[in-house]
């Protein structure tokens, strides 16, 4: 701003300068008076902004994502599942390494308010679901290594897998969120909430799967530890809070309920997708010539 005022000023003078170098005798005598101006005091006025305090600047728009409500728009409209998509890597970096972390006390909804989403969700579950897939074949192929055995991909695995991660994370979130509409809790919980709660908590599921693919069982049953110790915990503290507000009893029903099926969940993980069975084949009888 200051340079902008000392060009203009200095503009100003070398206008003065230009009119001041035309002396009377380059003005014929008989030339109508034109009357004189102080260019000086009119750039003063005209040419020079009137700057005001710093404080007084144009605000910019906010592109803090998480700071803008959710908007409201008809079930059935694109308009209505686009909000939930509208997030960026920060967010979703944050909400990838929380979900990972038990925190005493933490409460995983907190992370997601005001603007919980599905992008971070769904591709949680899909990469999840090829990863768990893969790793479980490779487990079998290692398994198969070093004996008279024909191994083959599975690949119905990559159905089992897609059918048991999205009901999981579709089905208990909409009981949840059913529950807490029948009791009329206060609990701001809607079921975007809970549907991106359970879509975050299976983030851990992806690295622990890819080193399950390892073929000693005391090594996948430690993973297996880990998997409870963090996205197990995580869920369970946060359901907790969202239930904090109903019935103690009741409340820790629900929650050891939940915990259970979360604890299920990954014992199917474990059991189904990571167990061998490879196929032996018998030797083929061999026939007198």
């Amino acid at each position: 701003k200051q340079w902008y005022q000392r060009r203009v000023a200095i503009t100003a003078g070398e206008i003065d300068n230009i009119f001041q170098d035309f002396g009377n005798s380059a003005i014929p005598s008989d030339a109508p008076t034109i009357p004189t101006t102080n260019f000086s005091s009119k750039a003063d006025t005209d040419y020079k902004f009137q700057v005001e305090s710093d404080s007084d600047t144009i605000p910019l728009e906010d592109t803090n994502l998480a700071s803008e409500p959710p908007r409201t728009n008809a079930f059935w409209s694109f308009e209505f599942y686009q909000q939930y998509f509208n997030v960026n890597d920060e967010m979703v970096l944050e909400r990838l390494m929380y979900a990972c972390l038990p925190l005493p006390g933490s409460n995983y909804l907190d992370k997601l308010k005001p603007l919980p989403d599905f992008y971070g969700p769904l591709w949680v579950c899909i990469t999840l679901i090829f990863s768990t897939a893969i790793s479980g074949n490779l487990a079998d192929f290692f398994q198969s290594l070093g004996e008279d055995t024909n191994w083959e991909y599975d690949f119905k695995k990559v159905t089992i897998a897609a059918t048991v991660v999205f009901s999981y994370v579709t089905a208990i979130p909409s009981l949840l969120t059913g529950y807490l509409w029948w009791r009329k809790s206060n609990t701001a919980v809607k079921l975007i909430d809970t549907l991106s709660l359970y879509g975050y908590s299976l983030t851990v599921f992806i690295p622990i799967s890819l080193l399950l693919c390892v073929n000693h069982e005391w090594i996948r049953w430690m993973l297996v530890l880990v998997l409870i110790g963090t996205s197990g915990v995580v869920l369970t503290l946060t359901i907790w809070n969202i239930l904090k507000e109903e019935p103690k009893q009741m409340a820790l029903i629900i929650t050891a309920v939940l915990a259970t099926l979360h604890l299920a969940l990954i014992l199917l993980f474990k059991m189904y997708f990571f167990t061998s069975n490879t196929k032996h084949v018998d030797p083929a009888p061999v026939t007198p010539s």
